[in-house]
């Protein structure tokens, strides 16, 4: 493994990697930091040889197929995370079995097949909503029917005040879309279900006969769907978020003038995205004025982000001991450190790294 290799998996493991575009919000400079969550349910997240079975319900069998697609899809620093079970095999050995068409399947019958197959995890399901409903309304409109009639200075005619409106009314759709599934993931071993949940969404649209169109039910339901399989994704597999995080521009307990400067000028890196440039200037900068919290504060930022939390930890914990008073930057910055250390050894074991 090279060296760039071997930095990007350390990130990943401490659930940073780059920092990506600045943010200007009015005087304050922000950085966006990737950072990577554990899965919500963690035994799912460790049974990562799984086959798919149909699903039952309306359209179920299809709604399978995307799911199983999500899981292919799922990958973390270029490694797939997951080993899917060849499609042929798994509808070979069902064709076998005589397998029942309507995709239910009970824990039993998943560890046979499970065995057959040669994965770990078997994922069955029901889809249980697919539906879309239609709520007629209307709207009143109006529009006018007769204008004062002016003339200007050079005895052009135009349009003056309404002077008398007509009123009408539109019909209307409001179109609500609803998606419902109950995955279900049976560990082969023992039999034992390690993650079945209920996952719904619901999206809605409306429109006029005089306005936009309402959106059609098949695009409101695939827009369901994929809200549905967004959750799924967070909920059996490491998964990224976006943070962003303030920068501190305050001057306080710098009495030298050059450290000052390095501030400032670490902060304009930042704001081009230059950060690498910013934690060296601020570093130089903190030689010169160790007592100043927005200094030590910024250098945990830096910390933070190149994956190094006890660093970014202590840094933060420093500035808030400077500063002598409760701060909201800082007690973000503690609270989201604090819970990425919590996270890191389940994070860990989830990407099976020792």
């Amino acid at each position: 493994m090279n060296r760039s290799k071997r930095r990007r998996w350390c990130c990943c493991l401490l659930g940073l990697v780059a920092l990506g575009l600045p943010v200007v919000s009015g005087c304050a400079t922000k950085v966006r930091v990737n950072m990577l969550q554990p899965a919500q349910y963690h035994e799912a997240s460790l049974t990562k040889a799984v086959a798919v079975l149909p699903f039952a319900g309306p359209e179920g069998r299809a709604f399978a197929a995307e799911l199983e697609s999500v899981l292919a899809g799922i990958g973390i620093d270029d490694k797939p995370y997951f080993t899917l079970v060849d499609r042929a095999s798994i509808d070979k050995v069902v064709s076998e079995m005589k397998f029942s068409q309507s995709g239910l399947v009970d824990e039993k019958t998943a560890v046979k097949l499970g065995k057959l197959v040669g994965a770990h995890g078997i994922y069955t399901g029901v889809v249980t909503r697919n539906t879309y409903d239609d709520s007629p309304y209307s709207e009143r409109r109006q529009t006018c029917t007769y204008y004062e009639q002016k003339r200007d200075k050079q005895g052009n005619l135009y349009r003056g005040a309404c002077l008398q409106w007509r009123y009408y009314q539109v019909r209307c759709v409001r179109r609500v879309a609803n998606f419902s599934v109950t995955p279900r993931l049976v560990d082969v071993a023992t039999g034992r279900v390690l993650y079945s949940r209920n996952l719904s969404a619901m999206i809605d649209s409306a429109g006029c006969e005089d306005t936009r169109p309402v959106q059609s039910e098949m695009v409101l339901l695939e827009q369901a769907k994929e809200r549905v399989k967004q959750e799924f994704r967070r909920d059996i597999a490491p998964y990224y978020v976006t943070r962003e995080i303030r920068l501190m521009d305050a001057t306080d307990g710098i009495a030298s003038k050059e450290a000052i400067e390095k501030l400032k000028s670490g902060l304009e890196y930042a704001g081009k995205g230059r950060m690498d440039s910013a934690c060296e200037l601020w570093g130089q900068a903190s030689t010169l004025a160790a007592n100043s919290h927005a200094l030590t504060y910024n250098l945990g930022v830096c910390a933070e982000s190149r994956g190094d939390l006890d660093a970014a930890l202590g840094l933060y914990r420093q500035a808030d001991r400077i500063l002598g008073k409760p701060d909201d930057d800082i007690t973000l910055a503690l609270n989201r450190v604090s819970e990425a250390i919590k996270n890191r050894s389940k994070l860990k074991e989830q990407l099976g790294v020792k």
